[in-house]
């Protein structure tokens, strides 16, 4: 019992330590081939999951997933040709990706679009608070760093 709670307590300080912040080509390569992989994963059992109720919610789901990989490889591929600073916009990315995800899910049923539709706008809010706190806790950190060296 001792040793299990020493190698938790040692797991734990090594996990306070790590970032979960992914290079931004790195971050791009995964997210492109999750997309990818959605997508094939979608398209190669759509009968199956425009087969019952349950399964065209699922389809739906899978579709949101697509949005969300997606979103993500495009803003990476924007910050990398683009520059660090560069945010993405509502009309020409989101739109983009939601009616490319709304596409795949409309290819395994009609209800998966609806269902495709809210999933990925709850997403996108969520989404849109995970950037707003880590992006305020970057310029934080870079206020009190200018502050100090002023000094």
């Amino acid at each position: 019992a001792v040793v299990s709670t020493q190698s938790a307590h040692y797991g734990r300080a090594i996990l306070r330590g790590l970032s979960m912040v992914l290079d931004t080509k790195l971050s791009f390569g995964l997210s492109a081939v999750l997309a990818i992989t959605t997508l094939a994963a979608s398209q190669t059992f759509k009968v199956q999951l425009a087969e019952s109720k349950g399964m065209t919610i699922l389809g739906g789901g899978l579709s949101s997933v697509f949005f969300m990989c997606l979103l993500t490889a495009i803003g990476n591929l924007e910050g990398i040709m683009l520059g660090k600073g560069f945010e993405l916009q509502v009309i020409p990315e989101v739109v983009f990706a939601l009616v490319v995800s709304m596409g795949v899910a409309a290819s395994i049923h009609r209800v998966s679009i609806t269902v495709c539709l809210l999933l990925s706008l709850t997403i996108l809010y969520f989404m849109n608070i995970i950037s707003q706190r880590s992006h305020a806790k970057q310029e934080v950190t870079q206020a009190k760093t200018e502050k100090k060296k002023r000094r």
